[in-house]
């Protein structure tokens, strides 16, 4: 996992999905390995994306994407995609690799 991925994507998860709400925010991480890929995930309860949206990545979402584009170049995937019961997902898929 590399340092400091999943940091801008939880504190966009609570700017963007939690603070703009008077209601509790919920914010999960979840991480998985999927043959030999490690599947990462930052879901929360916010309104998720408009389907007209069309904003552009701050500093922190565009870092990430930098980031593992040069890590794992086309061996990775990175997605935003709202959840079945609203707020948003952010995935991002990487190769595994075990350490010792």
């Amino acid at each position: 996992m590399p340092n400091l991925v999943l940091q801008p994507l939880v504190e966009n998860a609570i700017q963007h999905g939690i603070e703009p709400h008077a209601r509790p925010g919920q914010i999960e991480l979840r991480a998985r390995r999927q043959n030999e890929q490690l599947l990462l995930e930052v879901c929360d309860n916010g309104n998720g994306l408009a389907d007209s949206a069309k904003t552009a990545p701050g500093i922190g979402v565009s870092n990430t994407r930098a980031r593992l584009q040069q890590l794992y170049g086309d061996a990775h995937r990175f997605e935003f995609r709202n959840g079945a019961e609203g707020g948003l997902r952010v995935s991002v898929s990487i190769p595994f690799r075990a350490t010792e």
